[in-house]
């Protein structure tokens, strides 16, 4: 009895020490999962990234794809006129009449 009247600071001291260690433990604990939780969130984002990368890189295909159709209906447009501007205009007329029949 005498021994813990004199070293009851002591005792304070290492209630409080266990107290604190149990409380960091806790703490830990939480962070350990809420950093879990997080990796699995990033690892759902990577895969959304994925397929936002692969439907970016279908839509540049079809981009060149419209491109490539735009140039060739040009290219038939500019062989229509030139065959239009080569025309006398009798054959202007008749062009055009057998084009925009009534």
């Amino acid at each position: 009895m005498n021994f813990i009247k004199n070293q009851w600071l002591a005792g304070v001291i290492i209630i409080i020490w266990i107290l604190a260690s149990l409380h960091n433990r806790m703490d830990n604990n939480k962070l350990l999962d809420e950093a879990n939780h997080l990796k699995v969130e990033v690892d759902s984002l990577q895969d959304i990234s994925k397929q936002k990368a692969k439907q970016i890189d279908s839509l540049s295909k079809v981009d060149t794809i419209i491109v490539d159709k735009i140039k060739t209906i040009k290219e038939k447009e500019y062989v229509e006129i030139k065959v239009i501007d080569s025309l006398p205009v009798s054959g202007l007329q008749q062009f055009f009449t057998d084009r925009y029949e009534r």
